[in-house]
């Protein structure tokens, strides 16, 4: 080896790569060329590092494997725009009642590898086709297996293999989950609550439970014996805390089932093998009801039923949606009152609502769609609390308005009084602070967004007599608006998971490019009152060997400043200060889908090479197939390898298996670590 392991994961340690898989190519910059290599996430941007050893690259490339030569159909072709003529009309080309026009007439572009879609993963020519690319992959990088070993065994030591999540209390119960050594899976528990919240003292041992009275709800390791794949979507227990319903997928395509198991006897009570959902499931406001989402043949979610486990009912199609563009989800207010239904493209939004205690109640409309405005809707003590761009506002204001259906003409921006009596609106959608997520409990508000680059958290001070902070307009004044703080110049902090409206206690989880994930619980009356009540173990990391800071770049503009987070080990760039030693960058920027890179904490992702999973149906495999082949066919005898390598039992977010997960990594660790020159075989 060149270096040790230590230093090279302590040089890509904090690289901010999400695991999900896509066709999107990163680069590494050698001397020449600069070969096409692996994504982890979906529209994922560039990643440069300056380095690499001929030595390296010529005992890669002296390998005799010969990539997979993908036949070429050149009069195949698809259109951009309009409906060609005899266009099959199920397929429409554009929503029912998008106002934007199409390109008229259509566009036809290439698409000599289009034979390798195949929708029911069936045919056989493209079967063949993905083991030979994985062959070509594996014969191309059998060098690195002695390292994969290394780096796996390395990456199983810093993590705390038995371990638990916070305990979050909801009636009589507190809920968390728990990891085992050895085990691959999740395992679901729940123990009678603590007579107090607060630090939890556990010894670590696998046979000690974290809180007294522990008791075992799922194990997902039973759940998948025998699986290629096994992920849970919702796992929730009924209101009386009897039942559990959860969703599986068991082939990595998001296809789920539906269980209902007997917490007292631990007997699957309700099981249906032909039903096909979505795996978003919810109570209603008994033991008997779920609702439930169905798929249509895109995977897209557009019907929400009502079941009844009794039977005493078929079950009951409560709402469909028929535009392609818009996809449904269901929630549940923290009350416990209403049943939210989530009706959203990426440009308009409609919500629904029905009051679970009412038998004779049927689903309204809160506000008709409208082109291009989003909002989103909580509900608190006899109030929609809406967060909106109506108004074409670049970012979410915050409303209220009377909990009643076909609202949209009595929305108020929320205000906050200040200490002199005067008011200001705590969010009214500009440019200077975004909002994404609102919380409402009995006495407050917590809103989730962003300010200054950095994700915040702000809590509102709204008494539930709300009457007495009534204007006339109807519009809600909170008393009080106050931001949490923090220490650190760069951080991400995000709200953790909440069951119970009636408390004054809230959790935020806390984590930045230096420090492990905290869970934090915070009195909403007095925000100094915190308490770590649970804090990530990485065995083996020393926070004290690194630094960390936050600058800004001016962009092209001329105006706007780029938040840039650099996380560094304080040696290397006190050497590079003394001395000017050269120091490697990993450099990692997103800039799409309005999603932004936070400052967390991360081991588990550089990304190296063209990745699948054979049953993602968000990425679907013949994305980076075809443009493995479309590289391969265009690139010159100096360019580097192109290699994919697909997960025949996995589908978008990888191996469920947390250590199969763990070897996948490792294979792209060793896959990076060789072409940038940082890896010399072990010579026999």
């Amino acid at each position: 080896m060149l270096v040790s392991f230590q230093h090279v994961l302590s040089f890509l340690i904090f690289s901010n790569i999400g695991f999900l898989r896509s066709a999107t190519a990163f680069l590494v910059k050698n001397h020449h060329r600069q070969p096409y290599s692996r994504a982890f996430s979906t529209a994922y941007s560039l990643t440069t590092l300056r380095g690499g050893s001929s030595s390296s690259r010529n005992y890669f490339m002296s390998t005799t494997a010969t990539p997979p030569v993908a036949r070429r159909d050149e009069d195949a072709v698809y259109y951009t725009g309009v409906a060609p003529l005899g266009w099959d009309l199920k397929y429409p080309r554009q929503g029912m009642n998008s106002q934007e026009p199409l390109l008229d007439p259509p566009v036809a572009t290439p698409n000599p590898y289009g034979w390798m879609r195949d929708d029911k993963r069936d045919k056989e020519e493209v079967q063949q086709h993905l083991r030979a690319e994985n062959e070509y992959t594996q014969a191309v990088t059998q060098h690195l297996e002695g390292l994969r070993e290394e780096l796996y065994q390395e990456m199983l030591s810093s993590i705390q293999e038995t371990d638990y999540t916070t305990p979050r209390p909801n009636g009589e119960y507190s809920y968390y989950t728990r990891t085992f050594q050895g085990k691959s899976y999740t395992v679901h528990c729940r123990a009678p609550r603590p007579v107090e919240d607060g630090l939890i003292e556990w010894d670590g041992l696998a046979e000690t439970p974290i809180l007294p009275g522990e008791q075992v709800v799922l194990d997902v390791n039973e759940l998948a014996e025998g699986k290629p794949y096994c992920s849970t979507g919702t796992v929730k227990h009924s209101p009386s805390h009897k039942l559990l319903v959860y969703a599986a997928d068991f082939s990595g395509n998001e296809i789920c089932q539906l269980f209902v198991k007997d917490l007292t006897t631990g007997e699957i009570v309700h099981q249906d093998d032909d039903l096909e959902i979505y795996g978003s499931l919810r109570w209603g406001a008994d033991d008997n009801t779920i609702f439930f989402l169905k798929m249509d043949e895109t995977q897209r979610p557009y019907q929400l039923y009502r079941r009844t486990l009794d039977g005493s009912k078929p079950d009951e199609l409560l709402i469909e949606e028929k535009d392609e563009l818009f996809w449904m989800g269901c929630s549940k207010s923290l009350d416990g009152k209403y049943l939210f239904v989530q009706v959203e493209s990426k440009e308009t939004a409609e919500v629904h609502y029905l009051d679970l205690h009412d038998a004779s109640s049927t689903l309204q409309c809160i506000a008709k769609r409208r082109p291009k405005v989003l909002y989103d809707v909580e509900h608190r003590n006899g109030k929609w609390w809406i967060q909106s761009n109506v108004g074409g506002l670049p970012n979410m204001a915050l409303f209220t308005a009377p909990a009643v259906a076909n609202c949209k003409d009595q929305w108020n921006l929320v205000s906050v009084k200040g200490a002199d009596g005067s008011t200001r609106t705590a969010f009214d959608g500009g440019y200077d602070r975004s909002l994404d997520s609102v919380t409402c409990f009995k006495e407050h508000v917590v809103a989730y967004g962003r300010e200054g680059g950095l994700p915040r958290i702000w809590i509102l001070s709204v008494p539930s007599d709300a009457d007495s902070l009534t204007e006339s307009n109807d519009a809600v004044v909170a008393k009080k608006m106050e931001a949490l703080q923090f220490t650190e110049d760069a951080y991400d902090v995000s709200m953790g998971s909440h069951a119970e409206f009636d408390t004054d206690q809230m959790m935020a989880v806390y984590d930045s490019l230096v420090t492990p994930s905290q869970s934090l619980e915070i009195s909403m009356d007095d925000t100094s009152q915190r308490k770590v009540i649970k804090e990530r173990l990485v065995p083996g990391y020393d926070k004290s060997l690194y630094g960390c800071e936050r600058t800004t770049v001016t962009s092209r503009d001329g105006v706007t400043q780029i938040p840039v987070s650099i996380v560094y080990r304080k040696d290397v760039m006190e050497k590079a200060k003394n001395y000017g030693t050269p120091v490697n960058v990993h450099l990692y920027g997103y800039g799409s889908y309005g999603s932004s890179v936070e400052a967390d904490f991360r081991k588990k992702y550089p990304a190296c090479l063209l990745t699948c999973g054979l049953h993602d149906p968000r990425v679907q495999f013949w994305e980076p197939a075809k443009f493995a082949a479309t590289l391969r066919h265009l690139q010159g005898p100096d360019s580097g390898p192109v290699c994919l390598k697909t997960d025949m039992s996995a589908g978008h977010f990888s191996a469920s298996d947390r250590y199969k997960y763990l070897r996948e990594l490792a294979f792209d660790y060793a896959f990076l670590l060789d072409q940038v020159g940082l890896y010399t075989p072990k010579k026999e």
